[in-house]
């Protein structure tokens, strides 16, 4: 019975001590690009800052510093607050920032804890961004600065699932749209776990909760869903069938669509040829399709020459030609779509 006893132990300490390690690889800090580096989105420094020029803010959340920008800021048609997804920074955003711009709002998007310039020495979790979105409006609110001014979420992946979970907590905007977005922090979590270590993931659900519990105490139980009904609010849901990182059928918003019962909720779903992916949902046909062929080149370059970094992505790039603008390109029709619901939500 004591060897029993001595081998649940430190079998339960080694779980424990892997389940530290891998929380911490997954959650650390995401950094900026820098001036050098090359990536395949628009940044900053690629687009016609006379045209959109930014403020740079910050605000407040667990004790971090945060930082955000401003865009349009004389723009008044309403306030649109975007939060991104995991391994990403604000600017991944720019071409719909830009779009939300000549349509007349004004934007607030941010980085997350442990994002960018942002404080924080990792992203801590999930949980982590809904917190952060709570500071944010906060910030919006309390500020001074966008006084009448009504309030749109938009959210992608990780921001999507913050954008609704975000409603359970008091708050209330005119209208939000989550964009491939997953329901809670626990299924999406099981979901990956069991992709990349099979049933072997199930022998550290209780480190991993423990863990989650601990940080963000009973915030680690918010669901979209449940945002989504107690708010009442308009609500579109946009997710694709092929996408790889959050699926329809199981940890997506979508695939729970049946237990929401929000009248104003708006479902778009994207299915067969129209289908559109997980990182760039809201992009065009032709950006869908130019990103595939793209995807194969790059993955053709990696096995011909064997290594991947930086410097080997901005060589293929360059003997690829490729082009952010063709990859970056809006499904326009969905924009309006979305353009016309906060116009409505007034």
């Amino acid at each position: 019975m004591l060897v029993f006893l001595v081998i649940v132990f430190f079998g339960c300490i080694g779980c424990t001590i892997v389940t530290l390690e891998v929380y911490a690889l997954v959650f650390g800090r995401f950094e900026d690009v820098k001036d050098n580096e090359f990536t395949t989105h628009i940044t900053w420094r690629e687009i016609d800052q006379v045209k959109y020029p930014r403020e740079e803010v910050h605000f407040i959340s667990g004790g971090n510093k945060l930082q955000a920008f401003i865009y349009g800021s004389s723009n008044n048609n309403g306030l649109i607050v975007i939060s991104n997804g995991i391994g990403s920074t604000s600017d991944f955003y720019l071409p719909m920032i830009m779009y939300f711009v000549d349509k007349g709002w004004r934007v607030f998007c941010f980085n997350n804890t442990g994002v960018g310039g942002s404080e924080g020495e990792s992203i801590r979790g999930l949980t982590q961004s809904v917190i952060d979105l709570d500071n944010a409006l906060a910030f919006v609110k309390n500020s001074g600065r966008f006084n009448g001014l009504p309030v749109m979420l938009v959210g992608h992946s990780l921001g999507g699932f913050a954008v609704c979970a975000v409603l359970n907590l008091n708050q209330k905007p005119n209208a939000v749209v989550s964009f491939a977005a997953f329901n809670s922090s626990k299924e999406i979590s099981e979901e990956q776990g069991v992709a990349m270590a099979g049933n072997a993931f199930y022998l550290f659900t209780p480190q991993t909760w423990a863990i989650e519990k601990q940080l963000f105490g009973d915030k680690v139980k918010l669901n979209a869903v449940d945002g989504i009904n107690r708010a009442g609010i308009p609500v579109m849901i946009v997710h694709s069938s092929d996408d790889e990182i959050i699926s329809a059928k199981k940890s997506s918003i979508y695939a729970h669509r049946n237990q929401i019962n929000n009248p104003n909720v708006e479902i778009v779903f994207f299915d067969g040829e129209n289908a559109s992916g997980h990182e760039r949902v809201y992009g065009s046909k032709k950006a869908t399709e130019y990103m595939k062929l793209a995807t194969e080149s790059w993955e053709a370059y990696i096995a011909e020459h064997g290594y991947v970094s930086n410097a080997a992505l901005a060589q293929w790039a360059k003997e690829y030609n490729f082009d952010k603008i063709k990859a970056d390109e809006l499904n326009m029709e969905l924009m309006e779509r979305v353009n016309d619901l906060f116009n409505s939500a007034r």
